[in-house]
């Protein structure tokens, strides 16, 4: 896997030298973003300068989040890679400024500053962590600038804001989708008590809300909720919690690290590892094999599809791991900018960005399981999942049949 350089402050148009932004030694990242030729016919703009489109990315890449936004930034690194490969979009390349947040909102607005006032991006993508996002949105708003984001709170998605768009599941997705596949192995007639399990974060907050308001509809009473800190590392109190609630199912917000200590800690008290556990898009095989695990799938990492195919190439070429849930859906936002981007032309504003972004309806080749469709009036992310269903021994299997959750229209 290719090894991540210090992550850049800033970078010129005509590849001059990046300035280091973290010491020599800290966890950071290569600059670089976005894939993909556009749907439309790549037009040579009238222009005959070399001027690149600039977008800025927000990440966590130092801090408690790593885990989530490094893989995340190796999809948009990748996508940018490639797209720039093939020729940019309508001859122009992708140029991405990266900055770290180290998990601070106050750091992460220093960053906003930055790339809207003095790099001029005409967007801001990335931006990992829920707590981030809401930060940066009053500050999005009033300076007209667009935040595609990959997990924003659902209360920014519902109803739609004019800043925020977002490409992955919202919340209501990763709650629909799970407890649509935990029916499928109930029975329709049945019912049964779920767990949720979440980062006590705007995000887990609203998974938590969203599970409570569907469980009904799909046989099940809500359990419980047991929400953590994104930083503890010992889960034993909620998996005691979990296992006196007698719940049947559990449901979770987290990602891959938290997933294997929840098994673990819920093995050690005596849940049986064949109480199906679910877990949201993004999340990498747990090391703590379970024998009833899924996660949902928003992206496609395996297949024959057009779409699939170009991933694979460009992630292999740019040395990160194809089969990461997270690096597809990094990778998938950087597709979905790179087609705004041909839609709006060059040069490109942020408000003639927002306005090609408002006109999405894509299936990217095939590498989304259904439409993503952004408007005027919706900016939720993809609109049909599957499951990612896992052996017992903790590998990833097949996909079970893709399940439209919601579609245009119906927001």
């Amino acid at each position: 896997m290719k090894m991540l350089t210090a992550v850049a402050r800033r970078s010129a148009p005509a590849g001059r030298r990046r300035s280091a932004r973290v010491a020599a030694g800290s966890l950071a990242v290569a600059a670089g973003l976005l894939l993909a030729a556009c749907s439309s016919p790549s037009t040579t703009s009238s222009s005959s300068s070399s001027k690149p489109y600039v977008i800025g990315e927000i990440e966590d890449l130092t801090a408690g989040l790593t885990f989530l936004d490094v893989p995340w930034h190796q999809g948009l690194v990748a996508a940018v890679d490639g797209v720039n490969a093939r020729g940019g979009v309508r001859g122009h390349k992708i140029q991405l400024i990266t900055l770290d947040s180290a998990g601070s909102a106050t750091t992460a607005v220093t960053d906003f500053h930055q790339l809207v006032s003095v790099d001029h991006a005409i967007a801001v993508v990335g931006l990992g962590d829920s707590i981030v996002d809401a930060a940066l949105l009053p500050l999005a708003t009033s300076a007209h600038i667009p935040l595609v984001a990959v997990a924003p709170p659902s209360g920014e998605i519902f109803p739609v804001n004019r800043y925020m768009y977002e490409y992955s599941p919202s919340t209501t997705a990763e709650a629909d989708v799970q407890l649509a596949y935990l029916q499928s192995l109930a029975g329709a007639g049945s019912t049964g008590r779920v767990a949720v399990f979440g980062y006590d974060t705007p995000q887990g907050q609203g998974f938590s809300s969203a599970v409570a308001t569907d469980a009904a509809k799909y046989g099940f009473k809500v359990a419980g909720d047991f929400l953590v800190s994104p930083t503890a590392t010992d889960y034993s109190t909620q998996a005691a919690q979990i296992a006196q609630s007698h719940a049947t199912a559990i449901v979770s917000a987290v990602a891959g690290p938290s997933v294997a200590t929840l098994m673990k800690d819920l093995k050690a008290v005596g849940v049986a590892p064949t109480t199906p556990i679910t877990a949201f898009a993004g999340v990498a095989v747990p090391s703590a094999p379970w024998s009833s695990f899924a996660v949902v799938a928003d992206y496609r990492t395996s297949g024959s599809e057009p779409g699939v195919v170009t991933y694979l190439k460009d992630v292999k070429a740019a040395g990160y791991d194809a089969s990461s849930p997270t690096v597809v859906e990094g990778y998938a936002g950087g597709l979905l900018i790179s087609q705004a981007l041909g839609r709006c032309g060059f040069p490109c504003t942020s408000s003639g960005l927002q306005t090609a972004l408002d006109s999405t309806n894509t299936n990217l080749s095939g590498l989304a399981f259904g439409p993503v469709v952004w408007s005027a009036k919706s900016h939720v992310g993809p609109t049909v999942f599957s499951t990612l269903v896992y052996s017992s021994t903790g590998t990833p299997g097949s996909y079970s049949k893709p399940v439209t959750v919601y579609g245009p229209g119906s927001y």
